[in-house]
């Protein structure tokens, strides 16, 4: 059976969500990699575009955006009371991961979350789960209308550590 290892939840809201990224590729600090600014955003109907270190997420509009990070000791099970967005394999150099915000130019990166292990390809799931006011009638339905993330990461099977 799998479990956690590590997990995080800032709380913060992510103003103007972009996506998640390898930290040190984002901010051009590993030449040479393309990263999240390098890539397209997801085409029509679809939630998510993937790169080799990033993952482009559009959520839903007027809703805030909170994300959560896991590391595992295996795959974890999918939960049914969250969509999957995206499963896969991210490459990420720093070991570290991050929330993109981006509006008008201006980005910002959120605290990244530490998967304690550089030049990895980590196998990766991206579950979503809208939440509303929808059960207080006399409070107006926006109110609140959050959008929650968790991106869970596990090693291959094999436990190689790069690609």
């Amino acid at each position: 059976m799998t479990s956690i290892i590590a997990e995080r939840s800032d709380g913060i809201e992510v103003e103007h969500f972009h996506g998640f990224a390898d930290l040190e590729v984002a901010k051009d600090l590993r030449p040479g990699q393309r990263g999240i600014h390098d890539m397209s955003g997801p085409r029509p109907g679809q939630r998510t575009a993937t790169g080799p270190n990033a993952i482009i997420v559009n959520p839903r509009p007027g809703f805030e955006v909170y994300a959560r990070y896991e590391l595992w000791n295996g795959p974890p099970a999918a939960d049914p009371a969250w969509d999957e967005l995206w499963v896969g394999s991210l490459f990420l150099a720093s070991g570290r991961v991050c929330g993109v915000s981006e509006i008008e130019g201006e980005v910002r990166y959120y605290p990244a979350f530490d998967l304690g292990r550089e030049m990895t390809s980590w196998q990766a799931r991206l579950c979503s789960k809208f939440l509303e006011n929808d059960g207080e009638p006399g409070f107006p339905r926006h109110l609140y209308r959050i959008n929650l993330l968790t991106l869970q990461f596990w090693l291959p099977e094999d436990g190689s550590p790069s690609v």
